[in-house]
C-alpha cells in the first residue's frame, strides 16, 4: 500500500498542476491604457470625408459631396457619423454587450480542501486532508430569464443610441438653420447700419452749417444707434450658434462651414401627420427603447420569482481522517426561504416593472401633445408668413417714397423713423418666422419618425459588439 500511495503522489501532483495551469490560462491579463489627452475635434472640414465616404452605402447611395457646400441631409450624416457625445455614447454599447456575455457564463464550480494534523498523542494517527467539489444550482435556474433581461437590455441600449442619433441629426439640422438665417439677418442689420451711419455724417454736417434742425440730426442717430445695438445682439447669438453647429459636426471652432441655400420649407398636413402618429410606437426609437426595456424587465421580475426557490448546491468530496480510513461523500446544500426567499427582490423588480409601464404611457401621451403643439404652430407660421408676404412689399414701397419726401423735408423725422424701423423690423421678423417654420418642420420630423430633406438621414447604429472579454 505504501509503495501504491508513493507512485500515486507524482500523478496526483501532475494532474493538480496541469488543473492549475489550464484555470490560469484562461484568465484574462491586465493591460494599461493610459487616458488620451488629445481633442477629437478635426480642423478642417476635409478630415470628415474618409468618414463619410465609408457611410454612403448605409445612406441609400446618398451622395455626399463636402466642395459645394453641405444640404442638411449631408449635415445630419456628419454629425450622426462626427459628434464627440456620441462617440462617447456607443461604448455603452459596449458594455451593454459585455454584460449580454456575461448572463450566459455558467457558474464556476468550487473547490474546497482541509488539512488537519494530530497534536498531543499522536499514536497510531495520521494527518488528515479532505478535498471537495461542489456546483450551486440556483444560478442555472435563473440563467435563461438572465439572459433575456440582458440581452433585451442591449436592444434598448440600442434603441436608446439611435434616438439620440435622430436627436442630433435634429439639432445639426436647426443649427444650420439657424446659422444662415441669423446671418441674411446680419446683412440687412449692417446694410441698414451703412444707410444710417451715412445719413448721420450728413445730417451731423448739415446741423453744424445750420441747414437742418437738432431732431433731425437727433432722429438719424437714434436710428444709427438702435441698430448698433442689435447688430451686437445678434453677433453674440450667431458666435454661439457657429459654435454649437460645429461641436455637433466634431470640427475645431475655427473651421469654416459652406452651406447650401434652403429651399421653402413645406408644411406637413395634420392627416398625414396623424396617420403617422397612430404607429408611432412601432416607428420611434425612444418608444420601441421602453417597450424592449419593459419586456428586459418582465425577465427581471422572472428571475427574481425563480430565485426565491431554496438556493440547493451539491458537492463530492474525499477525505481521509486521523485514523487513515479513506471516505468519498455526497455533500447538498439547501437555504430554507423562511425569512426572505427573495421576496424584497421581487417586490422591487414588480415596481420597476410599473413604474417602466407608467413611463411607456407618459411619453405616448407627450408625443400626442407635442405633436398636436407644432402642427398648431405650423398653421399660426404660415399665417403670419403670408401676412407678411402681402403686407410688405406695399410697406417697402411707402419706405422708399418717405425717405425721399425725408430727404427734402417733406416729413417730419419722428414719422420717418417710425416708418423705417417698422420695415426693418417686420423684415427681421420675416427671416425669424422663415427659422420658426424651419425648426418647426424639423422638430416634427424628428417627433414623427419621418425622412427629411431631400432624403432621409439615415441614423448610424454600430455593428454587434463582441462578446467575448
Amino acid at each position: 500500500m505504501k509503495y501504491l500511495s508513493a507512485r500515486s503522489r507524482p500523478w496526483r501532483l501532475s494532474i493538480a498542476a496541469a488543473s492549475t495551469l489550464a484555470v490560469l490560462s484562461g484568465c484574462a491579463t491586465y493591460q494599461p491604457r493610459p487616458l488620451e489627452n488629445l481633442s477629437p475635434l478635426v480642423m478642417e472640414l476635409d478630415s470628415l470625408q474618409v468618414e463619410a465616404a465609408a457611410l454612403q452605402g448605409a445612406a441609400g447611395g446618398y451622395d455626399i459631396n463636402l466642395t459645394d457646400g453641405l444640404d442638411l441631409t449631408e449635415i445630419g450624416i456628419l454629425a450622426v457619423i462626427n459628434n464627440p457625445d456620441l462617440k462617447g455614447q456607443r461604448a455603452q454599447w459596449q458594455v451593454a454587450g459585455a454584460q449580454a456575455f456575461a448572463a450566459g457564463l455558467l457558474p464556476d464550480p468550487q473547490i474546497s480542501a482541509g488539512l488537519d494534523k494530530p497534536t498531543g498523542n499522536t499514536t497510531g494517527l495520521v494527518g488528515a486532508w479532505s478535498l471537495g467539489l461542489g456546483y450551486a444550482l440556483i444560478p442555472l435556474i435563473t440563467r435563461q430569464a438572465r439572459i433575456d433581461a440582458t440581452r433585451k437590455g442591449q436592444d434598448k441600449v440600442r434603441l436608446d443610441l439611435l434616438w439620440q442619433e435622430w436627436q442630433i441629426i435634429q439639432q445639426a439640422r436647426s443649427m444650420a438653420v439657424r446659422l444662415q438665417l441669423e446671418a441674411e439677418r446680419l446683412t440687412l442689420l449692417k446694410n441698414m447700419r451703412s444707410l444710417y451711419l451715412e445719413r448721420y455724417r450728413r445730417s451731423a454736417q448739415a446741423l453744424r452749417e445750420g441747414d437742418i434742425t437738432l431732431n433731425v440730426n437727433g432722429t438719424d442717430l437714434t436710428a444709427l444707434v438702435d441698430t448698433l445695438s442689435q447688430i451686437t445682439q445678434l453677433k453674440q447669438m450667431h458666435n454661439q450658434t457657429r459654435h454649437n453647429f460645429n461641436l455637433l459636426l466634431g470640427l475645431d471652432p475655427q473651421a469654416s462651414v459652406t452651406l447650401t441655400p434652403l429651399p421653402q420649407a413645406d408644411s406637413l398636413s395634420r392627416e398625414s401627420a396623424n396617420a403617422r402618429l397612430a404607429r408611432l410606437a412601432e416607428l420611434r426609437p425612444d418608444l420601441l427603447a421602453l417597450k424592449v426595456g419593459y419586456e428586459s424587465q418582465e425577465a427581471h421580475v422572472r428571475a427574481a420569482v425563480l430565485a426565491q426557490f431554496p438556493s440547493l448546491g451539491i458537492g463530492i468530496n474525499r477525505a481521509r481522517d486521523t485514523g487513515n480510513a479513506y471516505t468519498t461523500g455526497l455533500s447538498i446544500s439547501l437555504t430554507l426561504p423562511l425569512f426572505s426567499g427573495n421576496r424584497g427582490n421581487i417586490a422591487i423588480e414588480r415596481a420597476t416593472r410599473e413604474r417602466l409601464q407608467e413611463e411607456y404611457r407618459a411619453r405616448l401621451a407627450q408625443a400626442q401633445v407635442d405633436v398636436d403643439r407644432l402642427l398648431a404652430l405650423q398653421t399660426i407660421l404660415r399665417e403670419q408668413q403670408e401676412n407678411l408676404q402681402t403686407y410688405l412689399p406695399h410697406l417697402k414701397m411707402l419706405v422708399d417714397r418717405a425717405r425721399r419726401a425725408y430727404s427734402r423735408s417733406d416729413i417730419g423725422a419722428l414719422t420717418f423713423l417710425n416708418m423705417e424701423s417698422t420695415w426693418v423690423n417686420k423684415r427681421l421678423e420675416q427671416i425669424s418666422l422663415m427659422q420658426a417654420a424651419w425648426e418647426n418642420r424639423i422638430a416634427l420630423e424628428a417627433l414623427l419618425a419621418l425622412p427629411g430633406y431631400p432624403n432621409e438621414p439615415l441614423p448610424i447604429t454600430p455593428a454587434n459588439p463582441e462578446t467575448t472579454p
